[in-house]
């Protein structure tokens, strides 16, 4: 090239300025397609993630994104199964997350430091897998950049931030340490970037020994990958109706084998629950001592008691230890994210326990009957849900899931008691009505979702529930069970 055409090349800080304007661009293009983007932002020591992350954000409106720092040492968030606080921190509809270091940084910490086996390191990277799967699914774009520098340029710049008293404090005995084992760590990183990397979710690798030029490929990589996803969208919208006739469900009946037992004498349950509840209180005390987290589920039919069963529970428990997270439908922050996130935000952390009042379940039961998710959407369900219930398990947590069962003739008569009853009236809406009358549609949905879902690590109970007596004592022994077997076989989790 002559110097008169050198001359003519745009410079680098034009050429990102042009890149800033593009962003913009597009990204308001995905705000208008509610398009939720994901980036996240890995890097060796000394990369300058963070400049390049400040340099990034300075050209987009700050009403557009969110950015999620993560730190090895949170001690709080060690508390959590690996995904949670990343579940927290999704994008909403329209908007940008960034995240600051991730999942993949806590992994390949704890794996270069030998914390965790090569073994374990697959687990680990297949719940991260599924977890950015899950995003794809719904449209979340993902992108994923991890940042390089030559180990010559890493120690210029670590004896720089060491030398400057205002960020001596940033440079670490572990920074040298991965300085020193440079070639070794590298072809860790290597490694580890083949095993995550996906076509739904691939990494872009790039070198910022040149900063700008590092700068303009961080800015390229997110445009281009944001673009993409906004002209498939706009093909989509036009050559995709979204698929929401009914589809039979034609396998195994479990509800028509439930058998419902007579009234029980009122005294003997009495005597039976109080002993019951002092169980649980100990039970309780050693979970929390343990550190144990449990996730306990009340589905099942309108007015088949899920609330009498919850309240018999907590009467056995100190109040301290347990969110009791009552589920309807989704407010307009939550349905503007995965439908995941307002139940990860809930989960427990060890030591404690949710009990759900309904939920995540919703998805293949009322948002399947009532059509507000297409026949993809809650047909995958099936899948995400196994999955978030295996990445809570393995973490140790202790998982109930309750199916209480009545017959459609039991939930007329208490649909007309509740009307009857000016002190529960106020439990019968017009939606209860309305399910009553799609009662058949509801016994298939419950089924084919206990088919697909009822798993060694996360099975499902189903109590008759027409003697609400009976079922709140054998949701009671349901739960002693699974709190001691748990108990006899925790094992505390690495990460």
């Amino acid at each position: 090239m002559s110097e008169t055409e050198e001359s003519l090349q745009p410079s680098n800080k034009a050429i990102l300025k042009a890149l800033a304007i593009q962003l913009g661009v597009v990204q308001r293009e995905a705000k208008e397609l509610n398009i939720p983007t994901l980036v996240i932002v890995e890097g060796l020591d000394a990369s300058m993630k963070g400049q390049i992350l400040n340099q990034l954000l300075l050209e987009m409106d700050a009403r557009t994104y969110k950015v999620h720092s993560t730190h090895a040492s949170d001690s709080g968030a060690n508390k959590y199964p690996l995904l949670n606080q990343f579940w927290k921190n999704t994008p909403a509809r329209g908007m940008v997350q960034f995240l600051d270091r991730s999942a993949y940084y806590l992994v390949l910490d704890a794996w270069a430091e030998g914390k965790i086996s090569d073994g374990q390191v697959d687990n680990y990277l297949e719940y991260i897998r599924q977890f950015e799967q899950q995003l794809h699914d719904d449209n979340v774009v993902v992108i994923k950049i991890f940042l390089t520098v030559s180990k010559k340029e890493q120690s210029r710049r670590l004896t720089k931030l060491e030398q400057n008293p205002k960020t001596t404090w940033r440079v670490t005995a572990k920074d040298w340490k991965r300085h020193r084992q440079y070639k070794s760590y590298l072809n860790t990183v290597t490694k580890f970037i083949d095993k995550s990397d996906h076509d739904f979710a691939p990494w872009t690798v790039i070198s910022t020994d040149e900063f700008k030029e590092a700068s303009i490929q961080v800015n390229q990589t997110i445009i281009n990958r944001i673009h993409k996803e906004v002209e498939a969208v706009k093909n989509q919208q036009e050559t995709e109706a979204i698929k929401k006739n009914w589809v039979p469900y034609n396998g195994h009946d479990y509800l028509a084998e439930v058998e419902f037992p007579g009234p029980m004498d009122r005294v003997e349950y009495k005597a039976a629950l109080k002993e019951k509840q002092a169980i649980i209180h100990d039970l309780v005390h050693e979970v929390h001592y343990l550190q144990i987290p449990v996730v306990m589920v009340y589905c099942g039919s309108d007015a088949a008691g899920k609330g009498g069963c919850i309240k018999r529970l907590l009467q056995g428990m100190d109040p301290r230890g347990y969110d009791v997270i009552p589920v309807g439908a989704p407010t307009k922050e939550e349905f503007a994210q995965h439908y995941m996130w307002r139940f990860w935000k809930q989960m427990p952390r060890q030591g404690h326990i949710s009990i759900f009042d309904r939920s995540w379940y919703g998805r293949v039961l009322v948002e399947r009957v009532e059509g507000f998710c297409s026949n993809e959407e809650w047909e995958r369900a099936y899948r995400e849900m196994n999955e978030t219930e295996k990445h809570l398990h393995e973490f140790g947590t202790i998982i109930i899931k309750f199916w209480l069962h009545i017959d459609k003739e039991t939930q007329l008569e208490r649909f007309k008691a509740r009307e009857e009853n000016p002190l529960k009236r106020w439990k019968i809406t017009d939606e209860d009505w309305r399910n009553h009358k799609q009662w058949d549609r509801y016994i298939e949905c419950v089924n084919e979702m206990i088919a697909n879902t009822n798993t060694d690590y996360a099975p499902w109970n189903i109590v008759a529930s027409t003697c609400k007596m009976r079922a709140r004592l054998e949701t009671l022994d349901t739960t002693i069970a699974a709190l001691k077997a748990g108990i006899k076989k925790y094992k505390k989790p690495v990460m």
